[in-house]
């Protein structure tokens, strides 16, 4: 116990030049996935930063950027593996962040979530970017005090934000260098408004398609528009053949998900605590298709969804422009608790596009960019139990979701190598994906004590495993 105690007592006395000279630098590098330069800085610095405390680190070339693999030994042989992601969203709409997103700046932020004092505004400060050095900045110091528990192998993807292209080969051309490792955990930072840990126990998969329409014409003028055909309006005929008043029109998706019995009482006991206003604040939500709390609820963590991010066809400057496209395309993400193939999915909608195009005289391409499944962990096991302990040993109480809502390549590293994952930790951040996205300045310290209780207590629940 001395010996955490000291521990700690470094942590927190170390906490501001942490975050000044490690924290921020590293959100200050703009490490967008399709930014090379930036992604090589970040790949550069993570690398410079293993070289004080990790001799085995190597590079694996992937179809847009590096993955990064690092083995650290620990007091035990037994050995957890870590999955990190070093990638970050575009930024958009930069007239709504209060500040330059890649300076890192503290600010309050607006109303409702002023109450959380000061925060670091920047690309990656939530997703994931804070989490990754934290965790990193806390084996260095169990390292170089020659207190950590287990061994570790750290594993970066620089293409999480695309899906993780190359991470299920880099996995099954080296599953020797993981066959010592027992669980997978995922540093994040998880806790809500009001200071719980919220630990979900799974993550819907994701299924990312671009659908083209195009015509051979040369965009005539509009008067022509009874007598040929029109991409962009094929495309929207198209989409309501897949997806119409908020429901599927494929089988695999279009019945409802049947919840487990474990996956009802979890969800029943959310629901008389939970608040869901504060939910829908953090995440800038003002309208929503559904007003009662129950179903509203339930539709987000379970309903599978149909996001259309992208839709580009005709004139797009300002002022009008009276021609016929000759192309239209769209960006669509699909994410479902389902516990189906991504590519049954595909091919359903790949037969829908076949099916359309008998009517239609444009012509239709479909693309599949990323897809994985829907995964899950038990709340029984050691990962989930270590975290909840770990949380409480700090004074914080943990809230169990069935379902996170989002999608994480960690079902491709369970199905892979046949290991158990779970993602979580202290902190308090969010606006992933979107402007302002923040952490929370005061909770930066519970961010670094968690990951070294976190450590310890996993170290400890293997040991008993093991000794009965």
């Amino acid at each position: 116990m001395k010996s955490i105690n000291t521990i700690e007592n470094k942590l927190k006395i170390s906490n501001e030049k942490f975050i000044e000279t490690d924290l921020l630098p590293f959100l200050r590098i703009p490490s967008e996935t399709l930014n090379k330069e930036g992604i090589i800085k970040a790949k550069d610095f993570i690398i410079s930063y293993l070289s004080d405390f990790c001799k085995e680190v190597e590079e694996y070339p992937g179809k847009i950027n590096p993955l990064i693999l690092a083995k650290v030994n620990g007091k035990s042989q037994k050995c957890l593996l870590i999955y990190m992601m070093y990638d970050t969203q575009p930024i958009s709409r930069e007239n709504e962040w209060v500040s330059n997103p890649y300076e890192a700046r503290i600010h309050i932020l607006p109303p409702p979530l002023d109450v959380i004092g000061n925060c670091i505004i920047a690309r990656g400060a939530y997703n994931s970017k804070t989490p990754l050095i934290c965790f990193l900045n806390i084996v260095k110091l169990l390292k170089n005090e020659n207190k950590l528990p287990l061994s570790l192998l750290l594993l970066f993807d620089g293409e999480e934000e695309l899906g993780s292209p190359s991470l299920l080969k880099m996995l099954e051309n080296n599953k020797n260098k993981f066959k010592d490792c027992i669980d997978v955990y995922y540093p994040s930072t998880k806790q809500n408004i009001n200071g719980k840990l919220i630990l979900k126990l799974g993550y819907k998969g994701i299924l990312s398609i671009t659908i083209k329409v195009s015509s051979k014409n040369k965009e005539p003028h509009s008067a022509f528009s009874a007598i040929i055909p029109n991409p962009a309006i094929d495309l929207v005929a198209l989409l309501n053949a897949i997806y119409t008043n908020n429901e599927f029109l494929i089988t695999s998706l279009k019945k409802p998900y049947n919840l487990s019995k474990e996956e009802h009482l979890i969800f029943d006991r959310l629901m008389k605590t939970l608040d869901l206003e504060k939910i829908k604040e953090k995440a800038g939500i003002s309208h929503t298709h559904e007003t009662d709390p129950r179903k509203f609820f339930m539709n987000y963590l379970f309903k599978p969804t149909f996001n259309i991010s992208t839709l580009k066809s005709g004139f797009m400057k300002e002022g009008t422009k009276n021609f016929v496209p000759n192309e239209a395309l769209c960006n669509i993400d699909i994410r479902f608790a389902h516990k189906i193939p991504e590519n049954v999915i595909f091919k359903e909608i790949k037969e829908k596009i076949e099916e359309f195009s008998q009517t239609s005289k444009s012509k239709i391409d479909v693309i599949k960019n990323i897809g994985y499944e829907s995964s899950r962990v038990t709340k029984e096991s050691r990962l989930v139990k270590s975290l909840i302990e770990s949380a409480k040993n700090l004074g914080v109480k943990t809230e169990i979701w069935p379902i996170s809502a989002a999608a994480a390549p960690l079902t491709i590293i369970q199905n892979t190598l046949g290991l158990n994952y779970i993602t979580g930790g202290l902190g308090i951040g969010g606006y992933a994906h979107s402007a302002n996205e923040f952490i929370q300045y005061s909770s930066i310290i519970d961010i670094r004590l968690f990951y070294s209780e976190f450590l310890q207590l996993y170290s400890r629940f293997l040991n008993d495993l093991n000794s009965t």
